[in-house]
């Protein structure tokens, strides 16, 4: 899959994702096992993985192949 992110784009997705990361940790530990807490760590995992691109690369602009 290819996304295009401006500058502005890339900082605002980053800062929603530092935002929501913390929150999504907090709920997966205390969910009690089952499919939920399996939604919730991939949700994270997600999460972890996107923030880890946007910080590798914080400036570059144009198409991003992921």
């Amino acid at each position: 899959m290819d996304i295009s992110l401006n500058d502005d784009d890339v900082q605002t997705l980053r800062g929603l994702l530092y935002d929501y990361l913390p929150e999504l940790k907090f709920e997966a530990a205390r969910t009690d096992g089952g499919e939920l807490r399996h939604l919730l760590i991939k949700r994270q995992t997600l999460c972890e993985r996107l923030l880890e691109r946007l910080r590798a690369a914080p400036s570059q602009v144009g198409v991003e192949t992921w």
